[in-house]
């Protein structure tokens, strides 16, 4: 919560504040969302066209669909990008995440979870003002507002000062969500974590290229695209009643795995 409210918001503001606006704000949320959307077209048809599947409780479903489409963008995606690339391509996590991935996430994420868990319901309209209501988003739309609006150097200072607590803070906090003690079950998921590592990847190759993305850009999307599964699914599956367990599963199994299929993804596309 204090990530959400307070750091976090302070590391976009800054991040966007000191990026140079330029059409990698309309193509990075742009493939962000496209990428995410086919992710769970393609689990859906996989895990409720294919008859192996058929047998399994929807519950479980549903935690491979989120799986499937929904990487941990900004937790590790973050660090990754300013560690490989550098900070000044840090907003493109924020971009990839706050202008897509998680509007998605409170919306057609929310109501997947919804529809095969049996925790409730959720109102579209109540999703997106929760949307609307984010900290960090707020945080971005103030760090655009700061390239037509003189900001002073002290207060760009202190944002990227708190922002720096943000991502030990994630790592942390990716930590204490891997969690093998249900491995056992890992076949089942292999295919939604397979669609997660190494579509996804290509997808946001190809649609960021298509939408005119280059350079350290591109490698900055596709990075993103090549994330795990995102923390963020464990609470949904806890609120909505699908299968905890698998989910935790599929977040501990992809996270380790990346550390291989993201430099094989990097090395095949570049």
């Amino acid at each position: 919560m204090t990530v959400l409210h307070f750091f976090l918001p302070a590391l976009a503001f800054g991040l966007v504040a000191t990026a140079k606006v330029d059409r990698s704000f309309l193509t990075v949320p742009l493939t962000a969302a496209l990428v995410t959307l086919a992710g769970l077209a393609a689990a859906a048809a996989l895990y409720l066209g294919l008859p192996w599947f058929r047998s399994a409780p929807r519950a479980a479903v549903g935690v491979l669909l989120l799986s499937a489409a929904f990487g941990n963008v900004t937790y590790l995606g973050l660090p990754v990008i300013t560690e490989t690339l550098g900070e000044r391509y840090g907003y493109i996590a924020i971009l990839y995440d706050l202008l897509a991935t998680t509007p998605v996430l409170l919306t057609v994420g929310m109501l997947t979870a919804a529809r095969f868990g049996s925790g409730g319901t959720v109102s579209l309209a109540a999703s997106f003002r929760r949307v609307l209501m984010l900290p960090p988003l707020w945080g971005v739309v103030a760090g655009v507002a700061a390239h037509a609006v003189a900001v002073p150097r002290a207060v760009l200072d202190a944002a990227q000062l708190m922002g720096r607590a943000v991502i030990p803070v994630m790592i942390f906090t990716v930590g204490l969500a891997l969690d093998f003690r249900d491995v056992r079950r890992l076949p089942v998921a292999l295919p939604a974590l397979a669609l997660k590592l190494f579509l996804a990847p290509v997808l946001a190759w190809l649609i960021a290229r298509a939408a005119g993305t280059s350079g350290t850009v591109l490698q900055a999307v596709v990075i993103e695209g090549a994330m795990p599964v995102m923390v963020l699914s464990l609470v949904l599956a806890d609120e909505f009643e699908l299968d905890v367990p698998l989910a935790a599963t599929c977040i501990a199994v992809s996270t380790v795995a990346s550390f291989f299929t993201l430099p094989l993804m990097m090395e095949i596309l570049f």
